[in-house]
């Protein structure tokens, strides 16, 4: 991941924690409609729609997604994250 960005206000769809920043895994770049994010706290998967406002995936985006390395190790860097966190 690299640097974080201010986002604008939002909170997960799923654990309901407020949301103000992100970092890409993919370089230096800025989220925009369509890009699918990881809640770092509860690992929700979601997407975000215009405005940058978070949505919860399509069944299409759900299916393209599915299985995705980049997702994937994602959610295996912030597992780890919030292993060592709890010990």
């Amino acid at each position: 991941m690299r640097e974080t960005q201010l986002s604008p206000d939002t909170v997960c769809l799923a654990c309901g924690t407020r949301i103000d920043a992100c970092s890409s895994a993919l370089g230096d770049q800025v989220p925009k409609s369509g890009d699918v994010t990881v809640c770092i706290y509860c690992g929700h998967v979601m997407v975000f729609r215009d405005g940058l406002k978070l949505d919860e995936l399509s069944a299409d985006e759900a299916r393209r997604v599915a299985g995705d390395r980049k997702i994937l190790a994602v959610q295996r860097a912030r597992g780890e994250v919030m292993r060592r966190k709890a010990q």
